[in-house]
């Protein structure tokens, strides 16, 4: 729950639903990624994968989810490494679609005025 006068900083409500999705990209070496990957959390205009590469702050990829829609993404922030190897990497739309993770965000309702 908000506090009153306060602004939540968040664009869009948050799930946590694990997703099987394909992405692709580039390290800022050059080197290719091509991986499957989860997510942990998606929104409307991102989402936090786990995954096996670490990517950059910056780069560019395209996920591709299990209805083979494919849509360019961002890192946006990348965590610390988890004791599986894996690591956490938050990404953002480049064109947000509200069809691409198969469910609707419809925007949340505040009582606060």
């Amino acid at each position: 729950m908000k506090a009153h006068g306060t602004i939540d900083p968040r664009r869009s409500r948050r799930v946590f639903l694990a997703i099987p999705v394909r992405l692709r990209a580039v390290k800022q070496d050059g080197t290719p990624v091509e991986e499957s990957a989860e997510t942990v959390v998606i929104s409307w205009f991102g989402a936090l994968l786990r995954m096996h590469s670490m990517l950059e702050k910056g780069s560019l990829l395209t996920v591709t989810n299990s209805s083979s829609k494919a849509s360019q993404f961002r890192v946006a922030w990348v965590g610390t490494q988890l004791p599986d190897g894996r690591w956490h990497i938050g990404i953002e739309a480049l064109n947000p679609r509200e069809d691409f993770w198969g469910i609707s965000f419809s925007p949340e309702k505040s009582n606060d005025l």
